[in-house]
């Protein structure tokens, strides 16, 4: 057995071994190289959080200092800043402005209705007709009332007769009497028959008068100018005294009648023209009456305003018509009138106010809670955590934070009383 071994083997054994080498060195290098990345991630991860650790110090002692400045040149800025208040005024009362509603009526309306009973015979207007005063509207069935006239007439002829017959009678008495052919107790009674005579002749005639009355009332005439509202019975109704057969309503002579409220009747002047509203224009008004007693149901007291009649053709009112008065009402609330300007948001339906509190010494302003009773313009009426005297700040609520010390103040007078 041959244990040499030849050049060939040496080097083939010598490039195995390379080989070998060759094919184990990449994996440790690719180790190596791994290893030195992550460390770099590591060193890059640590320097970012360094960084930012040193940037949020840096921040947050610099921003203190910052914001330290910044609020103590604002409360400086605040305190030296003029703040504008009003000394507050604690009254009673308060007087408001309300608006009350009447309707426009005719100051002449009537239902029109014979004096007599009958039956209607005809009927000479309709519903909407304009008529004038004195104008016949409707007429009774008249026969009954031709037939008593006739009646009457012929017993007027006879009692005349009857009157001449005893005048004829006493002359020729009186003659006989002054003959003395009769004696006087002939002449008295033929005197007390001419009496007689001639009284029935008048009671005939005042009869026949009274019939001409019944004749006149069976038609049915308009008392005044106006207009035809409504037309109540029919043309052969038979009608009692006094029942309804038209209404009728003057057209041009128009009133307003308003039921004002409590003691605003008081500051009212009989005579005195006011000014009334309708469809958003003005209306003036003269007040012609105040009635003495208040509705029972709503307990107000009717007032009556007549309306000049050009006015009311030329603004188209009509009965019916709804017009307004404003008018004031003193209202027993104690509390203050402010500017609208004072007021701010609250809670639960309260507003708040600032008051300038000078108890400790230092001038802070102190919130206060107020219910607001009244609006007008711009100004208000509240009631509420406020006295008499204390400072108001009227403006630049904005700028004013609760238990902020103010030192110029400068009084104003904002909100009339």
């Amino acid at each position: 057995m041959n244990t040499n071994t030849g050049p060939d083997d040496n080097n083939a054994s010598s490039s195995g071994l390379h080989s070998e080498q060759a094919s184990s060195l990449p994996p440790y290098q690719n180790i190596k190289s791994q290893s030195q990345i992550n460390s770099g991630k590591f060193s890059l991860l640590a320097l970012c959080a360094s960084s930012f650790l040193l940037l949020i110090g840096l921040i947050l002692f610099s921003g203190d200092k910052t914001a330290t400045a910044f609020a103590d040149e604002q409360s400086l800025v605040i305190q030296n800043a003029k703040v504008n208040v009003q000394s507050l005024s604690i009254q009673p009362t308060y007087i408001k402005q309300r608006k009350v509603y009447g309707l426009i009526e005719s100051a002449k309306q009537a239902n029109l209705g014979f004096e007599l009973s009958g039956v209607i015979d005809e009927t000479r207007v309709v519903e909407g007709e304009r008529v004038v005063k004195g104008q016949i509207l409707a007429t009774l069935d008249k026969q009954r009332l031709f037939a008593r006239k006739k009646e009457l007439d012929a017993t007027l002829v006879r009692a005349k007769a009857d009157a001449t017959l005893a005048s004829l009678s006493a002359k020729r008495t009186a003659e006989l009497v002054d003959k003395r052919l009769e004696p006087e107790q002939r002449l008295d009674e033929a005197n007390a028959n001419l009496d007689a005579a001639n009284a029935l002749v008048n009671e005939v005639k005042a009869r026949r008068g009274g019939l001409d009355v019944e004749l006149q009332k069976s038609s049915l005439v308009a008392p005044f100018s106006g207009q035809v509202v409504q037309q109540l019975l029919d043309l052969g109704t038979v009608v009692t005294t006094g029942q309804a057969v038209f209404s009728l309503m003057a057209e041009m002579d128009l009133e307003a009648r308003i039921g004002l409220p409590t003691r605003t009747p008081l500051a009212l002047n009989l005579g005195q023209g006011y000014e009334l509203s309708y469809a958003g224009e003005t209306l003036p008004a003269i007040l012609i009456s105040i009635a003495k007693q208040r509705d029972r149901a709503t307990r107000a007291v009717d007032a009556l305003f007549k309306i000049d009649a050009q006015t009311a053709q030329k603004r188209y009112l009509m009965a019916g018509d709804l017009v307004s008065l404003s008018v004031d009402v003193e209202i027993e609330k104690q509390g203050a009138w402010i500017p609208i300007s004072a007021l701010s948001n609250g809670v639960r339906g309260l507003w708040t106010l600032f008051i300038i509190d000078k108890s400790s010494g230092s001038q802070i302003i102190q919130p206060r809670s107020v219910y607001v009773e009244y609006m007008e313009q711009e100004r208000a009426f509240v009631s509420g955590a406020i006295a008499q005297g204390e400072l108001l700040v009227v403006s630049g609520l904005h700028r004013l934070t609760p238990n902020q010390v103010v030192q110029n103040l400068q009084v104003t007078n904002t909100a009339s009383n």
